[in-house]
């Protein structure tokens, strides 16, 4: 899967730009206000999909925001598109806080977004948006230490965020004996 892209920016179409990375141009998907700010070299973030005859690349200007876009994009009826229109619609800590207190009107008010869909957002996500530390605070190796364990990502996560520890070690064995309790 291709996460990240940096290059320039040669190209502006209608939703979408395409980046030169060394010798290959890339079509990023982009809604078209985001778009047309993107000159020269830029980074993006971006999410592959593969379906029968496309092959897409949905741009995202910071890991906050593809990590919101892949939250939303588990959501049953929000596709990529939706996801990455509700990422752009307002600032990322904006939109985590509206759809975390449940605001049903800002999520309507996103084209292509329904009732029922805003209502499936808000059901699933409101609690994961709550409780998501800060993944700074701790590092991957530990992440992936409880992880290759057998616990989920999120679980380390929390877990992590509530021991201290000098090395990776031992805050892999601090975890460890707060899930052992």
């Amino acid at each position: 899967m291709i996460s990240m892209l940096e290059g320039e920016v040669i190209y502006h179409g209608v939703g979408f730009v395409i980046l030169r990375v060394r010798d290959v141009g890339y079509k990023v998907i982009l809604p078209e206000d985001v778009a047309h700010t993107l000159h020269g070299n830029v980074l993006l973030y971006t999410h592959e999909t593969i379906r029968d005859s496309d092959h897409d690349l949905f741009g995202l200007t910071s890991m906050t925001a593809l990590e919101l876009f892949w939250k939303l994009i588990t959501v049953s009826g929000v596709g990529p598109k939706s996801a990455q229109r509700i990422v752009y619609s307002e600032e990322i800590e904006s939109v985590k806080q509206k759809i975390s207190k449940g605001d049903l009107t800002f999520l309507t008010n996103v084209p292509g977004i329904g009732k029922k869909t805003a209502q499936k957002i808000i059901l699933e996500l409101k609690g994961i948006l709550a409780e998501v530390p800060d993944t700074a605070a701790f590092d991957e190796d530990a992440i992936s230490a409880l992880s290759s364990l057998g616990y989920t990502r999120r679980d380390a996560e929390q877990i992590l965020s509530t021991v201290e520890g000098e090395t990776t070690e031992d805050r892999v064995r601090a975890a460890l004996k707060m899930l052992g309790r």
